[in-house]
């Protein structure tokens, strides 16, 4: 064992940056883990500086002056979260509302379901559609209760809390401003020699660019898209539906097959099995089927897309240690440990 231990370490930590790289790891993780929740507005200022600063770099190089980029970079940013600052009273009271509404929604559920036994006795038995009722109805909806309650209490505590409010926005731009005098502060810490760094840092760089722009504007499409159709369906939670639908995108397979359950439900409460209700089905499928087959090949190359086994470890991984979040930067996260394992020096053994 001894033995074994000492070629790993000869084999991968045989130079001062890899121990050094490491241990920063190392310390960045257990910060995260325990002080994740107090870290928050911070992570969320230094994602939204990141692609400010990739949003100046671009309109510079239309041959804009830094600080016209810089400028036109943080209006945009101020635009939108001045929006969802006024947007949020209406998703917190819909959210509320069909929170409200949950029992009389899985009621319904059920009388459509039993009309199904009642219409189709060879295939749905009556005992069995009961006793799947009784097992599944209060697991979905004290499921459904769950994720709406901590998505209600993550918008209102994110947007609504007045230290968020103000922390955000002014650390955003700070980040953004002094992005040339903050980063040297950083970069004092660690070693002169560093190509390990630079080369993981400088591919993330651009996949972790390319990625993020690339879901906020699948999330933008398919949210506008559908929130469209759920308006002219005339379905109510029309918002809040959407807005759950584009953040669904965020979060590979789970993210569609979660959504769904809401849409559906609230369908079947308002129609029934009609035929509106079977419109909301052709196109909340066809919304899902064109985002994962022209949509998502258009916004994102090759380069940034990883197997599929290894966006569901990474999905189940960190949305288990840090819930939502672990799952909304799920796919950054494990990007980042390909490049680590891509870039990571091996000292090959005689």
């Amino acid at each position: 064992m001894k033995d074994l231990i000492k070629n790993f370490i000869d084999r991968f930590f045989f130079t001062q940056e890899t121990v050094y790289f490491a241990l920063l790891i190392f310390i960045t993780a257990v910060c995260l883990i325990l002080f994740g929740n107090i870290l928050l507005p911070i992570l969320i200022s230094l994602v939204i500086a990141f692609l400010l600063n990739g949003l100046v770099v671009s309109l510079e190089s239309f041959r804009l002056s830094r600080w016209l980029s810089l400028a036109l970079s943080l209006i945009i940013f101020f635009g939108l979260y001045a929006s969802m600052i006024l947007i949020l009273p209406s998703i917190v009271s819909q959210i509320n509302s069909l929170l409200q509404t949950l029992p009389n929604i899985f009621t319904t559920f059920q009388e459509n379901l039993s009309s199904l036994t009642q219409s189709y006795p060879d295939i749905f038995s009556e005992e069995e559609v009961r006793s799947l009722l009784a097992n599944l109805s209060s697991q979905i909806n004290t499921l459904l209760s769950g994720a709406l309650g901590q998505i209600a209490s993550t918008i209102s505590f994110a947007f609504n809390a007045l230290l968020y409010a103000i922390l955000i926005p002014i650390m955003v731009f700070f980040f953004v401003k002094d992005k040339k005098i903050l980063l040297p502060l950083l970069t004092s810490f660690l070693p002169k020699e560093r190509k390990l760094m630079d080369s993981i840092f400088n591919e993330m760089n651009e996949q972790l660019f390319n990625y993020v722009t690339g879901k906020l504007i699948e999330m933008l499409i398919v949210g506008g898209v559908s929130y469209l159709v759920f308006s002219y369906l005339a379905l109510p939670y029309s918002i809040l539906l959407s807005i759950l639908v584009g953040l669904s995108v965020i979060i590979p397979f789970f993210g569609a097959i979660l959504v769904t359950i809401p849409v559906l439900l609230v369908g079947i409460y308002e129609w029934g099995l009609s035929t509106e209700f079977y419109w909301l089905l052709a196109l909340y499928l066809t919304i899902q089927a064109l985002d994962g087959n022209l949509l998502v090949p258009l916004l994102f190359s090759v380069r940034n897309k990883l197997h599929p086994v290894l966006i569901i470890v990474a999905v189940l991984f960190f949305g288990g240690l840090w819930g939502f979040w672990g799952m909304f930067f799920a796919i950054p996260l494990a990007t980042f440990v390909k490049a680590i394992i891509n870039s990571w020096p091996r000292n090959e053994l005689t």
